[in-house]
């Protein structure tokens, strides 16, 4: 058998430590019920930790940041994607989110074009359209000293922004159908992840026939939108005339309509989902921190007052970026990050078994106090000096590492500092609840509960 093995590490106990729990099993009943404080357990524990066995497989967790690199940066030979894909797949197609090894290196390459800095003033036009409707919708609440379910409000504009950058126009219909299909679909392959046995994909169950039909009606809605934009593109360019203009590196032709349709529907949850997730934890933390948000709202005050927000202006807010980095180190969307041993290989002096599960915890990383200082305390200051701020850049993972770092994480940051952006400058928000918020970590690290915000004009 073929073994490889990451860096040596320093001379210790060849058996990592392991959570306490049942024989064989350990800890895993555990973090299924409470991941969020299972993971921060273990990540104190030592740099690799054995959390246990969910049926045939071993988990572990890796909490050194210099294995974590190893880890999101081994070659796919040694270490790939988990086989967590069975309900990804469906939903998502041959996807750059789903593939691996050669042929994810060449639709990643293919797709970089579309997510170039140079696209972002044009993605920026159809976002502050979307925008300026929430303000609309704001205005008379404000007035009324009223208040809004932020969550909801955050989710739903964020939804309207992707749509319009993605197909140049508003689709509401099929919009809703996205949401239904993304929420239902999300919500199944969670229910799966940390099943020990199961009735395979295939097998005709209600829930599985629910989710293909779901499946099956959003692809259908999706292919109509792009046959449409074919025969009348819309004015303003967006994101699916990009994806459409990507070629085969190879041969030069462009994608197949499954190829297409794989990325819209990829490009559409990883602009939505994540970064409405984002957004509400950003508006939560600055209506607890009102010394926060009045630096925040400083630095928009020095923007120009008689013209809308520009792309540009974006470029000088360099306290409201730091803000957002440390929202998302703080509660990062993407939680957890999970890799698959595909053959024997030594990581950190432990020897682990094919098809052992290595499990990255961006959450517990971000708030190792081994990493960071006062890591519980929001403290925008920590990243005036990088966008890692003062850790080692594999303890800071909002975005993920390595070569499967969002390609997206551009568009991201532009849509979070709009909203914050625009919001700010016409609003006054103020937290109704600061008890402390509840986690629901599900395929995203979501606010259990509504962001109630009280709003009034500023």
């Amino acid at each position: 058998m073929t073994e490889t093995a990451a860096p040596p590490a320093p001379a210790g106990r060849a058996r990592p430590a392991a959570m306490p729990g049942l024989p064989y099993f350990g800890g895993i009943a555990r973090m299924r019920k409470d991941p969020i404080a299972y993971l921060s357990e273990a990540s104190r524990r030592g740099p690799v930790v054995r959390l246990g066995r969910i049926g045939r497989r071993s988990y572990y967790q890796v909490n050194d940041p210099d294995l974590v690199r190893t880890v999101m940066t081994a070659p796919y030979a040694d270490i790939g994607m988990t086989r967590t894909n069975d309900v990804l797949g469906t939903l998502f197609g041959e996807s750059v989110f789903t593939m691996q090894g050669e042929v994810w290196r060449k639709r990643r390459d293919e797709l970089q074009p579309a997510f170039r800095t140079s696209n972002l003033p044009e993605l920026f036009g159809s976002a502050a359209d979307e925008i300026d409707r929430t303000v609309s919708r704001l205005a008379p609440i404000a007035e009324a000293r009223g208040s809004v379910d932020c969550s909801a409000a955050l989710l739903d504009l964020l939804q309207r922004m992707i749509v319009r950058m993605m197909f140049g126009v508003a689709v509401p219909e099929t919009a809703a159908q996205l949401t239904r299909a993304f929420d239902y679909g999300l919500e199944y392959r969670q229910r799966r992840r940390w099943a020990p046995a199961g009735l395979p994909r295939w097998f005709p169950t209600p829930a599985s026939r629910l989710f293909d039909d779901g499946v099956a009606r959003l692809n259908a809605s999706i292919t109509e939108i792009i046959d449409d934009h074919r025969a009348h593109p819309p004015e303003r360019a967006g994101l699916l005339r990009m994806l459409m203009e990507c070629r085969d590196e190879e041969t030069g032709a462009g994608w197949t309509d499954d190829e297409l349709l794989a990325e819209v529907k990829t490009t559409f949850v990883a602009g939505w989902l994540t970064t409405a997730t984002a957004a509400v934890w950003l508006f939560d933390l600055l209506g607890r921190h009102p010394r926060i948000t009045a630096h925040v709202v400083d630095e928009l005050d020095r923007l120009p007052s008689d013209r809308p927000l520009r792309y540009e202006d974006l470029h000088t807010l360099e306290y409201t970026e730091d803000t957002i980095l440390e929202a998302i180190r703080l509660f990062p969307p993407g939680w957890l990050l999970s890799r698959r041993v595909r053959r024997t290989y030594t990581l950190g002096g432990h020897r682990l078994g094919r098809d052992t599960v290595l499990l990255v915890s961006p959450y517990a990383l971000h708030r190792d106090p081994a990493h960071w200082t006062e890591p519980e305390r929001f403290d925008p200051g920590r990243f005036r000096h990088g966008t890692h701020g003062e850790a080692h850049r594999a303890a800071y993972l909002p975005f993920g590492y390595g070569p499967r770092v969002c390609i997206g994480r551009g568009v991201a940051m532009m849509e979070l500092k709009l909203i914050v952006a625009t919001l700010l400058r016409r609003f006054r928000f103020t937290l109704a609840d600061t008890a402390p918020a509840r986690l629901q970590p599900v395929s995203f690290l979501r606010r259990a509960d509504p962001l109630v915000l009280g709003v009034a004009p500023r």
